[in-house]
C-alpha cells in the first residue's frame, strides 16, 4: 500500500499567472508570484479532483445520499421527509466549476500557450489531466444532467488572449458523456506506450507531483480505461450501441484488475491527513450532532446471511460516542432499521443508552480513526470486475465469464476492505481475531461457492448491482447514488414516515441548478429550465 505525503501539495499554493489586477500593474509586489508552472498546480488539481472532503461527507454522504441509497442508517425518524426535498444545487455547481475543475483547466490554458518543445515535455501532465477532468465532469453531470461544458471555463481566457464566453451554452448530457469518453480514449491512446524521460526536468518532477501513481503511466493507462468502462456502462441503457463501441476496444489487460493499481490518494498518517471521512464520521455520530453512521439494515442483513467477512471490517458492535465498543463480549453486528417509522418506534421503547449498546456502527478502526484511509477514490479493481460482469451478462462485451468477473469482484472487495482495516492507524480498536481472518483468494473462492452470494445466472444483474453497491458504499457515495439511479438495484427497503412512503419512486433523481443561473445566464438557463426539477430523470436514467 502506498502512502502519499500530503505535503507534496504545498507547491500548488503558488498564485496563478493572471492574478495581477490594475493595482498590481502600477504597484508591483516584489514578494508576490505573477507566474507559475504546470507542475506546481498539478498535485493540487489531482487532490481536488479525487478528494471527498469533510464537508462533502458531513453534508451529503451521511445526511443525504446515504439515506437515499441505504448505505448507512440514521437514528432520527421525525421529519425525515425533508431529506428527500431537494430545492437547490446543494453547492455542487460551484464545487465543480470553482473547486474541482479550476486548477485542472488552468493547466490546460498554460499548456496551450507553451512552445511545441515545452508541450512535448509536459505531455504526461496534459494527458493525465484529461483523465481527472473526465472523472470530475461525469460526476458533475450525474448531479445535474445538461450543463455548460464546451463553452465553460473561459472567464480567464483574456489573460491568455483567448476568447471569453461569460454566458456559456448548456451542453446536453449526451454531448458531455461523449466528450468525456473521447478524452479518456485520447488519454489512454497516449498512455498505452508512453514513458517518462529522465532527461526532462518536467517529467522528472511529474513523479513527485503525481500523488496518485508516483508517475507510473501504466497505472494511469489502466485508470483511464477503467473510467471508459464505467462511463460506457453508465450510458448503456439509453445508448447501448455507443457503449458497445467503446467496450469493444477494451481488452482484459486494459483496466484495473488488481488492488495494487486502485486509483486513490492516501497519506502517511495523522499529520498529513486532510479532513476527510474520518472527521465526518466523528461529527456525524454523537449525542451533539445526531447519529448517522449506524450499520444499515439491508446491507448488514445481506452480509450476515452470507457470513461475509466484510461485515466485521465495515461495522462493529454497539459503541459509545468515541467509537469504542461498549461490551467487547458482543460480536453480533445488529443493524439499525432504515425506515423512519421503525426508527421512531425504537426510540419510543428503548433509551438512548440501550440503542447505543445494541446497534452496530461503522467500524472505528477502518473508518473513524484511520488516517491511512484514502481521502479520495477514483475507481478500484472490485468495481471494474462488477462492471465487466454486468457487461458480459448483458452481452455488451465478449471478454470472459460473468461468474468469474462477479466472483473476482467480491474477492477484490473483501481484500480491499481488509487492507484498509489491517493497515489502520487505530491499532487500539483493531480486533486481532478479525485482522487474522484468512482472506486469501482460495479461501474466499471456497466461501463464495457455499454462501448466499453464490452466482445465480437467473438473478445475476441484481447480484452484480448489489455487490457494487456494497463495495462503493459510503467511500464512493456519488458513484453509489449514480449506479442506484441507473439500475434501481438493489431493491431497497421502504422508508416510511407516518405510513407515507418516502423513498423509491419519491427519491430525487437530480439536484437543481443554482438560482443565479436563471438571472446571470438567462437565455441558456431557459433552454433547460423545463427539466430543472428533482423528479426529472437524467438522460442515461431510463428505468
Amino acid at each position: 500500500m502506498k502512502y502519499q505525503l500530503y505535503s507534496l501539495l504545498c507547491g500548488s499554493a503558488l498564485l496563478l499567472a493572471s492574478c495581477e489586477n490594475k493595482m498590481d500593474e502600477k504597484h508591483e509586489n516584489p514578494d508576490g508570484f505573477t507566474s507559475t508552472k504546470i507542475e506546481y498546480l498539478y498535485s493540487r488539481g489531482a487532490l481536488n479532483a479525487l478528494e471527498i472532503d469533510y464537508a462533502d461527507c458531513y453534508n451529503y454522504n451521511f445526511r443525504l445520499l446515504a439515506t437515499y441509497t441505504q448505505v448507512a442508517s440514521r437514528r432520527e425518524g421525525e421529519s425525515r421527509i425533508n431529506t428527500y426535498d431537494i430545492q437547490n444545487d446543494k453547492g455542487r455547481w460551484e464545487n465543480y466549476y470553482e473547486n474541482r475543475m479550476k486548477t485542472l483547466t488552468e493547466i490546460d490554458k498554460i499548456y496551450k500557450h507553451l512552445t511545441e518543445k515545452e508541450q512535448a515535455d509536459y505531455l504526461p501532465y496534459f494527458e493525465t489531466n484529461k483523465v481527472l477532468k473526465a472523472f470530475n465532469t461525469a460526476m458533475a453531470t450525474d448531479f445535474f444532467g445538461d450543463m455548460p461544458y464546451s463553452e465553460a471555463f473561459t472567464a480567464r481566457n483574456a489573460v491568455f488572449g483567448d476568447e471569453v464566453i461569460l454566458k456559456p451554452k448548456y451542453d446536453t448530457q449526451k454531448e458531455i458523456y461523449y466528450a468525456v469518453l473521447d478524452d479518456l480514449k485520447s488519454a489512454a491512446a497516449y498512455l498505452k506506450s508512453a514513458a517518462l524521460n529522465d532527461q526532462v526536468d518536467a517529467q522528472v518532477s511529474f513523479k513527485r507531483q503525481d500523488i496518485i501513481y508516483n508517475g507510473d503511466l501504466t497505472k494511469w493507462y489502466k485508470f483511464a480505461n477503467s473510467l471508459l468502462l464505467r462511463y460506457a456502462m453508465r450510458i448503456s441503457n439509453v445508448d447501448p450501441e455507443k457503449a458497445r463501441t467503446v467496450l469493444s476496444a477494451l481488452a482484459l489487460t486494459d483496466p484495473i484488475t488488481d488492488n495494487a493499481d486502485n486509483a486513490y490518494i492516501q497519506v502517511s498518517g495523522k499529520d498529513t491527513a486532510p479532513d476527510a471521512i474520518w472527521r465526518a464520521i466523528r461529527e456525524s455520530h454523537n449525542k451533539n450532532n445526531g447519529y448517522y453512521c449506524y450499520a444499515p439494515e439491508l446491507m448488514t442483513n445481506l452480509l450476515n446471511a452470507a457470513n461475509d467477512p466484510r461485515v466485521n471490517v465495515l461495522f462493529q458492535p454497539g459503541s459509545d460516542d468515541d467509537g469504542k465498543v461498549i461490551d467487547k463480549s458482543v460480536t453480533d453486528i445488529v443493524p439499525y432499521p432504515s425506515s423512519a417509522d421503525d426508527a421512531i418506534q425504537l426510540k419510543n421503547v428503548l433509551s438512548d443508552t440501550e440503542i447505543q449498546k445494541k446497534y452496530a456502527i461503522y467500524n472505528t478502526a477502518t473508518f473513524r480513526n484511520n488516517y491511512y484511509l484514502p481521502v479520495g477514490i477514483g475507481i478500484t479493481a472490485a468495481e471494474v470486475y462488477f462492471l465487466l460482469a454486468e457487461a458480459q451478462q448483458r452481452n455488451l462485451v465478449a471478454l470472459g465469464n460473468a461468474k468469474e468477473f462477479y466472483d473476482n469482484g467480491i474477492i477484490a472487495s473483501v481484500q480491499n476492505y481488509y487492507d484498509y482495516y489491517t493497515h489502520t492507524t487505530d491499532t487500539d480498536n483493531l480486533n486481532a481475531a478479525v485482522a487474522a481472518t484468512d482472506v486469501t483468494e482460495a479461501t474466499l473462492a471456497a466461501w463464495l461457492e457455499s454462501s448466499s452470494f453464490k452466482f445465480d445466472p437467473a438473478n445475476a444483474l441484481e447480484q452484480i448491482a448489489t455487490q457494487k453497491w456494497i463495495h462503493t458504499g459510503i467511500l464512493q457515495i456519488y458513484e453509489t447514488w449514480a449506479e442506484y439511479r441507473r439500475t434501481d438495484l438493489p431493491v431497497l427497503l421502504d422508508d416510511k414516515e407516518k405510513g407515507a412512503l418516502l423513498n423509491k419512486q419519491n427519491t430525487p433523481k437530480r439536484f437543481l441548478y443554482p438560482a443565479k443561473e436563471a438571472s446571470m445566464n438567462t437565455d441558456n438557463y431557459n433552454s433547460v429550465s423545463d427539466r430543472n426539477y428533482p423528479e426529472k430523470n437524467l438522460w442515461w436514467d431510463v428505468n
